[in-house]
């Protein structure tokens, strides 16, 4: 359970109502191993935030960066967070899990264990379904959803371009996910090397599992994260340089051509992002290779696109 209070936000940037960073809770009553932040989904003014450290969920209010506890502590940790109507859905991390839960009261409605040896990462909903990426199989995990009604999720082998990499200590492979549209999904591999080293982005045709390696025009990709898509712009956080990458995607999603980068003194190791009010991107800066402690303070901060 979080030991929370009521947490300060930065004050707003001038004319702008809303705080430019949003502390986080940094520390747990249960083994006090901080918060560590990871994943990010926005609706209105509401973000949902989970932690990496024990899978509580966290709900934060944009405008006033008023944070609350959400989703108490709920198995060995979570990661991507993602919204599907009335629904909230997480990825369980190397409990294997897909969490869903009800958007409003945060009560759980559904729970699968889909592997023993996987590391359930990331989430997008693509019409009717929900796909999960895991980090140390080539596989994706199909969720059916209507409403309120979750379906059996099933396996989705991957082939075609996408290799793991060797296993490793800290070297993830599928990490964010974005829906493209309802057959195309663009995922990116965090490390391509058991050195870390590398990074890609992978179009994915779900209906076939078969990938296609994103052909990125105009810099490199490094360590990509999390995944944003606004029309046909795609936004990539990259953890080990600290930004955001942004592209302009083809219509296939095959191609892909690098535009700019964003970045604020404040990213200390982003790992995911989402588009809240007024078009601005809010980044978790998660201090994932900070030790935890009192002094650590994680944010929610908020980038002009």
């Amino acid at each position: 359970m979080l030991s929370l209070s009521l947490v300060a936000a930065a004050p707003a940037s001038a004319g702008n109502r809303y705080p430019d960073t949003i502390t986080l809770p940094n520390a747990l009553i249960a083994g006090d191993v901080g918060f560590q932040p990871e994943g990010i989904a926005i609706t209105g003014n509401t973000a949902y935030v989970t932690s990496f450290a024990d899978g509580t969920v966290v709900r934060a209010d944009l405008r006033t960066g008023r944070v609350e506890p959400f989703v108490p502590a709920d198995g060995d940790g979570a990661l991507g967070v993602e919204i599907a109507g009335p629904l909230l859905l997480v990825a369980g991390v190397t409990s294997g899990e897909l969490r869903v839960y009800d958007r409003v009261s945060g009560q759980r409605v559904a729970l699968f264990d889909v592997t023993d040896t996987g590391l359930v990462n990331d989430i997008a909903v693509a019409g009717s379904t929900a796909y999960f990426t895991d980090s140390l199989r080539a596989v994706l995990y199909a969720l059916p959803i209507r409403g309120r009604t979750v379906g059996t999720p099933r396996e989705i082998p991957l082939t075609g371009d996408y290799r793991l990499a060797p296993p490793a200590a800290g070297v993830f492979n599928a990490n964010g996910v974005v829906a493209l549209d309802e057959h195309t999904l663009v995922m990116a591999q965090t490390h391509e090397r058991s050195d870390g080293s590398g990074g890609a982005l992978f179009a994915v045709d779900v209906r076939t599992g078969h990938t296609t390696r994103v052909d990125v025009r105009g810099g490199a990709i490094q360590g990509p994260d999390g995944l944003v898509l606004r029309g046909s712009t795609l936004y990539v956080v990259q953890h080990r340089v600290e930004t955001v990458a942004e592209l302009r995607l083809s219509h296939d999603g095959t191609s892909a051509v690098l535009l700019r980068t964003l970045t604020n003194d404040g990213l200390d190791v982003p790992t995911t992002a989402a588009f809240g009010p007024r078009g601005a991107l809010y980044v978790v800066s998660s201090h994932f290779f900070t030790p935890p402690s009192d002094a650590v303070r994680y944010e929610i901060v908020r980038l002009d696109s």
